[in-house]
């Protein structure tokens, strides 16, 4: 396996610590295991594969950080190193073996996929939720260890409050952090599925996200009493189903009536290709 000589690049990945403190060794790769801390949940395939391709022409400039538990070796650092060294079928691969704490194997790769811009919103928000309880840290601790401003490590942590279906879309790149920040002032679990769904469809820019935002908000400060939580429940259902703000009016008669918005001819001839089954 071809290797470039390690520079001084590895000692700032592992606490700016120097080489000769950590031991560099050359591990077989069916030896080490993921990282159960990795806050990183999905790894593309294309681009492993051009990592794959990279590393087959000039071996492996960084080695990985691994620790050891119970006789088995996990990893810290790399894992897109040792998951392309498993697609080029090698045997081995170089780590430097560190001693760490449960905790903080779960800062360094937090840390390291931040750094590395590899983490969507949601896993930063998921992966500094499971640091703060995995340790017992506050807020500020937790930011202090990351090298986060406590404003900032909030504003990740506000963003699990948003509905399932929005935090997969903010994970697929349908929607940025900026957009979730402003449905975030949303009062209801309906209006923010309607609007994500209207920012999606219409892709708009963060600042026009806010302006829907306060025209959502604009019609809730109209004094109407609180809604019935079943009503509010059944109308979730129909947004998310439909993709759009749907308004639910039932009378304790059993009359009532279902508004379905919209808001161009396209958007009209969608909703009714679904009402009525047509493809």
């Amino acid at each position: 396996m071809k290797r470039k000589v390690l520079g001084k690049g590895i000692a700032a990945i592992i606490a700016n610590e120097p080489l000769g403190k950590n031991r560099l060794v050359d591990l077989d790769v069916d030896s080490i295991h993921p990282n159960p801390f990795q806050p990183r949940k999905s790894f593309a395939k294309n681009a492993l594969q051009q990592l794959a391709d990279s590393m087959r022409e000039d071996g492996v400039i960084q080695p990985v950080v691994v620790y050891k538990r119970d006789g088995k070796y996990f990893l810290v650092v790399g894992e897109r190193r040792w998951r392309a060294a498993q697609l080029l079928k090698w045997e081995k691969i170089p780590a430097v073996i560190k001693e760490f704490s449960d905790n903080d194997v779960m800062a360094k790769a937090l840390i390291e996929n931040i750094q590395r811009e590899e983490l969507n919103a949601i896993e930063i928000a998921e992966g500094i939720e499971a640091l703060i309880s995995q340790s017992g840290e506050g807020q500020q601790e937790a930011a202090d260890r990351l090298g986060m401003h406590r404003a900032t490590l909030a504003n990740f942590l506000r963003l699990l409050r948003l509905p399932a279906s929005i935090k997969e879309a903010i994970v697929q790149g349908k929607l940025d952090q900026g957009h979730a920040r402003a449905l975030l002032a949303l009062k209801t679990e309906g209006d923010m599925l309607a609007a994500a769904a209207q920012i999606m469809r219409k892709e708009l820019s963060v600042r026009q996200a806010e302006m829907l935002v306060k025209k959502f908000n604009a019609g809730v400060r109209k004094g109407k009493p609180a809604p019935d939580p079943d009503i509010v429940k059944m109308e979730n259902r129909l947004t998310h189903s439909l993709a759009t703000k749907v308004k639910l009016v039932y009378a304790g008669t059993g009359q009532g009536k279902v508004e379905i918005f919209f808001n161009s001819l396209a958007e009209f001839e969608r909703l009714y290709a679904i009402l009525c089954k047509e493809k």
